[in-house]
């Protein structure tokens, strides 16, 4: 054994503070060796070399995943004859066998993980980790696990309880069919991606692990010990993370591996799209009809057919069009003049390019020649001959992104003049994975192997470095949606969503578990075919195993729960379908499928929720900023902010959007209701703003997804108290996301809504032009032109103080001025006074008063109190107290009864008056014991003359109807009863 340590000047100092990283702790054991470089504190970069010593040069190579490769050292370390010492981070090596056991120093000093490298077989090499009582894990990539028939598509579930992370081939990344867990098909083709990153989550400990693998690898995580393969792997190369919780790690992960580029601002609105719009006419009558019946629109997805693949396909035939990347005149003429139209119609075109082109397509080969001249082909291996394949798409050779100058030339003499130039706003790869590959293929950057998982990842960065290469000439931010990739994709500004989805309520279910995974491993904007892109007759009624008992499928209620889920937890919000896209389809190939939510479904329920997601734009605006500058997720699974509490593990079902709005999917057809879980703190309910308070965490049973009042479904949704949350104004107007409306009115006032807490708590609004890059950095690192403008609460007596700050920053187009909304809830019965500035204001008649142009004054609607400004300047401070005053009891609201009481075991069945808190809402909190049988009912006039119970345990009372039971136990509860609706809810507090 051979142990190689610090230069010898610095092993005389132990415990010396560094500003460099140290030189590479090495342990030779036999003929293989283990290397460590010290990156920082809590960050340590291992190499297993499995089959040589290392003598001399010891720097640990990175792959194309990496970005961050200057890390500066750690703060302290300490190395001695076992291992070494940081500040975080307690190491020893065993010098027999390489294997590494790490201990947290600041979490109680507990061993996180034992790993040690690993000869699996001949071909599978890796490490072996102990696990020490970790109970979840996260990451790893994108797969759609078998339906179970019984279950269905799960939603919900992590990779320790799944037994671990595996794509179905031996490549890695590959398209791959849905299938049932008897092997049969399921009705739909989706990616599996590798994303290999780790969390490991325990009790009061938690680390990352990222596997810096081109390779196929494999997670085997059902034994003690996890197996970590690597396939045809000469050395394992892996990054331990340290971190005081899930935030921390993934912050740290996001530096090493590249945050996301601020993406357009009109990435965040809703995009339509089939497989195939076949002319311009056919978009423009799918745009008329949407703005005709009122909804937001920001652009539109053209598939194959804008480049000729309608009319000029020809199966393997080498003059298919495929790789063309110039518009169809025949189907889409003057493509210049209407891109342009469109644009000032407030409609930006994303364009789908694929990495196959034909030999000699519509324009005799020009495309293929030029890249073949670049060597820019993949290769029959040990030859100069570009591989040929014969598909769908014709016969043709698949583009090599490891040729970086081949790249460059595609960009720059077909993508650019044939889309970038005409203002079309970003890109489209698809079949990415790739979908089509020869594994005797070589490439610049080596075999296949070497190549299959990154191919999607260099196309973007091809992209990427374009836009960069040319910015001098068109600041357009880069943009563009893949079906592939892995880790390090997000930096080239690239959103993914799930593939070719099937239109059924299981494999959505399946796409929001993924998403799960998928935002751990760095990827922000995530989105799927909303409605499904496979809707086959034969794969619906009696398949789709998310439908509620005693109903049948329905593709309108599909669409339109998956449309609702969509608008709060895809980016982009991008309805997709096959709409007998392929050319030559017939029968049941030829599939005939609506994707515009005002064709389809629940049409004042997609427009409802699509309005929703529109008056959010600047708070998810502000979490894109957010995401840029500090790595934060955008929509985070609810375990990343809430990792103690284990009710939450694995829960995919509710997501987060930001640190404060939760919200919880719609998973299954004509469900009514269903159990929402909040975990420890106060929220508000944000469509209806009851409180709630949980010390230990709270389930809501049988919150309602159908409102009959609105005729539509809807997403339950709560607010943490203290929340900011600014908004835009959005109506039958409002044409997208820059607020643009169609009778060219101007709305540009901002809307604040805040939720009153009893700690202080702020916001950071984000604001620019939401289309341009103003420099790139040597690391090609954006960098905008921002205004930030700080938002803060904070309680004072008997109410609140709620200041904008000053503007800080500048941008071209920024307002200079405008009104602002604050709106604020209180409790509907009190009375209340509003200062602007330390003056009184006026309090207004009504909303049509407080929204006259330049309006300054308040208005009290119900339980919340809407003031506004008038308009002021940006670099103004608006300091708003809102105080108030009790109104005693009942104070005036409507009601169906003239009194209420709770009679039950917590009184001995006497009376605990309840409180008219608004029109027809009873209120009252009582405490209840630990008893099997506690109960309760409600009781009109304290005589049981008119009392009201619940028959049928649902939420719904009727008239001396049965005792209603307490299910969670001894605590005190919050009784709402509801006597217009014959309902009411029980709330543990």
């Amino acid at each position: 054994m051979k142990k190689k340590l610090l230069a010898v000047c610095c092993l005389l100092t132990p415990g010396l503070s560094f500003a460099s990283i140290p030189e590479p702790y090495v342990v030779n054991y036999g003929l293989a060796s283990t290397v460590i470089e010290i990156l920082d504190d809590d960050l340590i970069h291992i190499s297993f070399r499995h089959h040589s010593n290392t003598i001399g040069e010891s720097t640990i190579k990175n792959t194309a995943m990496v970005f961050k490769k200057d890390y500066s050292g750690p703060k302290f370390y300490n190395p001695n004859d076992n291992g070494f010492n940081t500040k975080e981070l307690s190491v020893s090596v065993d010098s027999n066998n390489g294997c590494i056991s790490i201990n947290e120093l600041k979490q109680s000093n507990k061993q996180s993980a034992t790993i040690c490298p690993a000869i699996y077989d001949n071909t599978w090499n890796g490490a072996s980790v102990h696990n020490l009582g970790m109970h979840s894990v996260y990451g790893l990539g994108q797969t759609f696990a078998s339906i179970d028939l019984n279950n269905g598509g799960q939603v919900n579930g992590e990779w320790l309880e799944a037994g671990g992370f595996s794509t179905p081939d031996d490549r890695g990344n590959t398209f791959s069919s849905v299938t049932y867990s008897d092997g049969a098909y399921a009705g739909a083709t989706t990616p599996r991606l590798q994303f290999p990153v780790l969390y490991a989550v325990g009790t009061n400990i938690n680390y990352a692990l990222f596997l810096d693998s081109k390779f196929k690898n494999d997670f085997n995580l059902s034994r003690e010990w996890w197996e970590i393969r690597n396939k045809n792997a000469a050395e394992t190369n892996l990054y331990y993370m340290s971190g005081a919780d899930l935030p921390d790690l993934r912050s740290d992960f996001m530096e090493l591996v590249g945050r996301p580029p601020v993406l357009p601002k009109k990435a965040l609105g809703m995009w339509v799209s089939e497989f195939s719009y076949d002319n311009w006419a056919e978009l423009d009558d799918t745009i008329k009809t949407l703005r005709q019946k009122n909804f937001p629109l920001d652009g539109a997805l053209l598939d194959v057919a804008w480049f000729g693949f309608k009319h000029a396909w020809q199966n393997n035939s080498d003059a298919n069009p495929m790789g063309d990347l110039s518009f169809d005149e025949q189907a889409f003429p003057d493509p210049a003049s209407k891109v342009a139209s469109l644009k000032k119609d407030d409609i930006g075109l994303i364009t789908i390019e694929e990495s196959y082109v034909s030999k000699q397509g519509n324009y005799g080969g020009t495309n293929y020649d030029g890249m073949a001249a670049h060597d820019g082909f993949a290769k029959n291996c040990g030859t100069s001959d570009a591989t040929e394949f014969n598909n769908w798409f014709g016969i043709s050779g698949m583009i090599d992104w490891s040729n970086s100058a081949a790249a460059a030339w595609w960009h720059d003499n077909v993508r650019k003049p044939n889309i970038i130039d005409l203002g079309v706003f970003g890109h489209w790869t698809d079949l990415g994975e790739p979908e089509d590959f020869r594994p005797d293929s070589c490439y610049a950057n080596g075999n296949h192997a070497d190549y299959n998982n990154v191919h999607n990842l260099l196309w973007s960065k091809s992209i990427y470095d374009g836009y960069v290469r040319n910015h001098a000439e068109n600041p357009q931010r880069p943009y563009s949606i893949a079906r592939a990739g892995t880790v390090g994709s997000q930096r080239y500004g690239v959103g993914l969503w799930s593939g070719d989805i099937g239109g059924r309520l299981d494999h959505m279910n399946m796409h929001y578990n993924a998403a799960m995974q998928m935002s751990f491993a760095g990827i922000d904007y995530y989105s799927s075919d909303i409605g499904g892109f496979w809707r086959k007759f034969d794969d619906k009624g009696n398949k789709d195993t998310a439908i509620e008992p005693g109903t049948g499928y329905s593709e309108n209620e599909m669409y339109s729960l998956w449309f609702a889920n969509a608008a709060w937890l895809d980016i982009p919000l991008r309805p997709h379908g096959n709409n007998c896209g392929m050319p030559g389809a017939t029968g049941n190939d030829c599939i005939i499928t609506e994707t515009s939510p005002a064709l389809i479904g629940n049409i004042v329920g997609n427009l409802s929720n699509l309005r929703q997601r529109y008056e959010l734009i600047p708070y998810y605006y502000s979490l894109a900023h957010r995401a840029y500058k500090y790595g934060e997720p955008v929509i985070a699974p609810m375990p990343f902010y809430y990792q103690d509490d284990q009710t939450l593990s694995g829960k995919a079902d509710q997501k987060m959007i930001g640190k404060d709005i939760l919200v919880a999917s719609l998973t299954t057809q004509f469900k009514e209701t269903r159990d929402v879980y909040l975990p420890t703190g106060s929220w508000y309910n944000y469509h209806t703003l009851e409180k709630y308070d949980t010390v230990n965490g709270i389930t809501l049973p049988n919150v309602n997804l159908w409102i009959s009042s609105e005729n539509r479904n809807r997403v339950p949704t709560y607010v943490r108290a203290g929340a900011i949350i600014p908004m835009m104004y959005v109506d039958a107007q409002t044409k997208d996301v820059f607020g643009h409306r169609k009778d060219g009115s101007r709305h540009d006032e901002l809307i604040v809504k805040v939720f009153p807490s009893d700690k202080a708590s702020s916001f950071t609004l984000y604001e620019d032009d939401g289309t341009t890059v103003d420099s790139y950095d040597t690391n090609s690192v954006p960098h905008y032109l921002v205004r930030e403008t700080l938002i803060n609460q904070t309680p004072i007596s008997n109410g609140v103080q709620i200041t904008i700050d000053a503007a800080h920053g500048n941008f071209a187009g920024a307002l200079s001025s405008r009104n602002n909304e604050v709106r604020y809830l209180i409790n509907s019965d009190d009375s209340a006074t509003v200062t602007l500035n330390g003056s009184p204001l006026t309090s207004l008649a009504n909303r049509i008063a407080l929204e006259a142009d330049g309006a300054k004054g308040w208005i009290k609607e119900g339980s919340v109190i809407s003031i506004r400004t008038g308009v002021e300047s940006v670099e103004n401070i608006k300091t708003i107290e809102i105080t108030t005053a009790q109104c005693q009891y009942n104070c005036g609201f409507a009601s169906n009864q003239p009194s209420l009481a709770v009679r039950g075991t917590n009184n001995n069945w006497t009376s605990t008056e309840m409180t008219l808190i608004a029109d027809y809402t009873w209120q009252v909190e009582v405490s209840f014991g630990a008893s099997s049988d506690e109960q309760f009912k409600f009781d009109v006039f304290g005589d049981w003359r008119r009392n009201f119970g619940d028959n049928g345990s649902d939420g719904s009372f009727e008239l001396n109807g049965a005792d209603i039971d307490i299910r969670e136990g001894e605590g005190t509860y919050r009784i709402t009863l509801f006597d217009n609706s014959n309902s009411y809810t029980v709330t543990k507090i």
